[in-house]
């Protein structure tokens, strides 16, 4: 069962990326808005393939708090033929940095499907690619936290602006 640990650093303070990274979550578990469709994905070249696309693989994610604060526990594994691909199981953390920054981490595990078979998969024929999806998984997710705060603090910079003009 290969372990994993990524982490990626984010502009904003962790409490407020934690509850947008909620938000975010139960949206992807719940197939809301425009995470309806989210989907792993490992570009052809990660495949060993002329690096002209992707591959995308739609997931069921569950999510809940953790009791650590500023955590979720995360589980998925793909949506269809799941036992034809990894299951990942670990945490999703966010942990405060310097003046309004934060870390993002993402620690856990994934079982490879086949047994023998789906590890020589990962080592021989397609190295790293579930790492590599997770290590995208974690971008998409710190990217995301970073433009929702950065919008909700630019709306509140504007309501705050036009009622201040207003008065």
């Amino acid at each position: 069962m290969p372990t994993i640990q990524l982490q990626r650093k984010l502009h904003v303070p962790a409490d407020l990326a934690a509850g947008v990274l909620g938000d975010i979550l139960q949206a992807i578990a719940k197939r809301q808005g425009p995470w309806r469709g989210f989907a792993l994905h490992v570009g052809l070249g990660d495949l060993r393939l002329p690096d002209v696309g992707y591959v995308a693989i739609p997931i069921d994610l569950t999510a809940k708090n953790a009791q650590e604060k500023d955590a979720f526990e995360i589980q998925f594994s793909a949506e269809q033929r799941p036992s034809a691909f990894p299951k990942f199981t670990g945490k999703l953390l966010l942990e405060p940095g310097t003046l309004g920054e934060s870390s993002l981490h993402l620690h856990g595990s994934y079982d490879l499907p086949m047994q023998v078979f789906g590890l020589l998969i990962d080592k021989a024929l397609m190295p790293h690619v579930a790492t590599k999806s997770l290590e995208n998984f974690i971008d998409e997710m710190a990217t995301a936290c970073q433009a929702r705060v950065d919008q909700r603090e630019a709306d509140y910079a504007q309501y705050h602006y036009y009622t201040n003009l207003h008065q």
